[in-house]
């Protein structure tokens, strides 16, 4: 959903539970119907309303009002259903004019290998890296689900990295994923 901010709240809001339970439920006065809903949600939004928040080379025009106004459009119930967060700026020349990354095929792979290694054998937290996501926990704005998501991507980033366990620097990686102060509301 590109500029999930421009779509109605109640549309955003509408998507909680599915993103949460896997399912949709339909109750009528005739009866209920569940209907399967796994989905991968992808949004995208800018930093601001005016687009320029975070750019150096650009500068925000914003006022306060605006950017609560803007951020209240996503409430904190539906950005903690993400597992990823990812402040992207915007390219430069040298950027856009460089030659490809990596093949699709070669990340594919990596994925696939790390989906297969979490499946046969989860990597557990070391003692460290609990002690780390739990004072995450208390100096952070997480939540019960966010620290459960978070813990989960931890999980991936390991199996990633072809970890035998996860350590402090995959939570702290996972954790840099999370929603960003700026566009949070918190």
């Amino acid at each position: 959903m590109d500029e999930l901010p421009e779509f109605p709240r109640s549309v955003l809001e509408s998507l909680r539970q599915p993103l949460e339970d896997g399912v949709v439920s339909v109750v009528r006065v005739g009866g209920h119907a569940l209907f399967p809903a796994r989905f991968q949600l992808v949004g995208t939004m800018n930093m601001c309303p005016c687009g320029a928040r975070g750019d150096p080379a650009i500068e925000c025009t914003c006022t306060p009002q605006r950017l609560t106004a803007y951020r209240e459009k996503m409430s904190r119930a539906l950005l903690d259903r993400f597992d990823l967060a990812v402040a992207m700026p915007r390219p430069r020349a040298a950027e856009l004019a460089a030659p490809p990354a990596e093949p699709s095929a070669t990340v594919r792979q990596r994925v696939l290998t790390a989906r297969e290694r979490t499946r046969s054998s989860m990597p557990r937290r070391t003692e460290p890296a609990s002690e780390l996501l739990s004072s995450a926990v208390d100096r952070l704005p997480l939540s019960g689900r966010g620290r459960a998501r978070v813990a989960r991507v931890a999980r991936t980033i390991a199996a990633l990295a072809h970890a035998d366990a996860v350590e402090p620097t995959h939570v702290a990686e996972a954790l840099s994923y999370r929603i960003p102060g700026d566009t949070s509301g918190a």
